[in-house]
């Protein structure tokens, strides 16, 4: 019988909470992580329409794209509409976890899956990221066993540096100790000073792995008082949100649109010239109009996104790039399809349902 924690396992493998924006709320909101799930709803957004949708296939579980909780709460009431839907899926024991920038950001999730609904080949990414703090682990042991707690360290999750593993520079000393009473010396004896070869062994290693490494480090160094560091170092972005790819041929502007239209059931809002020539697309779903300059420097013809301002409208047209406002839902919701394929792959033990609001309610535009 599957969890509501079990879920949460199995979205870390497909959206990492540490793709998330800073700012973001993600993860579970509402429920117990020992609570069981058998059926399962997954939605763009967090609704009554939802809430009913759930009562009918007794869905003991909400996936939304948006966070039901976003401010610091000081009650929870039917005063507001967050209140009332909180109160409604909690009375029944309902779970509700939010997967937002993360599956944003994820390979496969909502900005790939709207390249893909778009046509786009040679797709990549581009655009803003989350960061991902860093350490730097330096600590120095005997070099016949420097190998094996390499290896250790590694294991745990330091020494990985892009497409590479096990990374570590290692720089040959000296070092000097006197054990005292009650200590358990690998080298030398008590009372007595030593000088040993030793080696420095520097790695780097995500903050959220410090305590699986301190933890390799004091299993598999051979000193029982092992002397290391731990230095914060400049954090790296993480996997950026945006898309961009090739169309299969150059077309129109004003033909693009339309075949957006066709793609995502929706009605586009452009601004660029109708007759512009474009092929490469840049694509961030929702609202992420201020994504339109990454996009330019990563070398788009058109930027495709779900809200823009009017102001960014003509920053945008003016600068040369086209950009297209093609609707909130139209422009995430085929990254909902596609985490709902995902789960019933990746969890089948649990009944997966996907939400699809009607037409003119729900957040659902006509």
């Amino acid at each position: 019988m599957s969890t509501v924690g079990d879920v949460l396992k199995a979205l870390e493998t497909i959206a990492p909470q540490r793709f998330a924006f800073p700012f973001d709320k993600v993860g579970l909101q509402l429920g117990d992580p020992s609570w069981t799930v058998r059926k399962a709803s997954v939605s763009l957004d967090w609704s009554e329409g939802l809430c009913d949708f759930m009562d009918s296939n007794g869905s003991e579980l909400a996936i939304c794209h948006h966070p039901l909780i976003w401010e610091p709460l000081t009650t929870v009431t039917s005063n507001s509409r967050s209140g009332q839907i909180a109160l409604r899926l909690l009375t029944s024991k309902r779970a509700f976890i939010a997967c937002h920038t993360n599956w944003d950001s994820a390979v496969g999730g909502v900005n790939d899956a709207l390249a893909s609904r778009l046509g786009l080949k040679d797709v990549r990414a581009f655009g803003s990221a989350s960061d991902v703090k860093q350490l730097k682990l330096v600590t120095f042991v005997p070099k016949e066993h420097a190998e094996r707690l390499i290896d250790a360290l590694s294991m745990a999750g330091a020494g990985s540096i892009g497409l590479y593993e096990r990374c570590a520079f290692l720089s040959a000393g000296e070092g000097t100790f006197r054990p005292q009473e009650g200590s358990a010396p690998t080298i030398g004896s008590v009372g007595n000073t030593e000088t040993v070869e030793e080696v420095r062994v520097e790695m780097v290693l995500r903050a959220e792995h410090k305590v699986g490494v301190i933890n390799a480090l004091k299993e598999n160094h051979p000193y029982d008082e092992p002397a290391f560091d731990l230095y914060p170092i400049e954090p790296l972005p993480e996997q950026p949100a945006g898309r961009i790819g090739e169309l299969p041929a150059g077309m129109p502007l004003a033909e693009f649109c339309a075949l957006v239209d066709v793609q995502l059931g929706t009605k586009t809002l452009a601004w660029g010239a109708p007759k512009k020539t474009v092929r490469s697309v840049a694509v961030v779903g929702g609202a992420a109009d201020g994504e339109w300059k990454n996009a330019k420097s990563a070398g788009a013809d058109v930027f495709v996104t779900g809200e823009v301002k009017q102001n960014v409208a003509l920053d945008a047209a003016e600068s040369g790039i086209a950009i297209l406002s093609s609707g909130h839902f139209a422009t995430e919701q085929p990254g909902m399809e596609a985490l709902t394929l995902r789960l019933r792959d990746t969890m089948p033990s649990v009944d997966w349902s996907l939400y699809v609001p009607e037409i003119g309610s729900g957040g659902r535009a006509f």
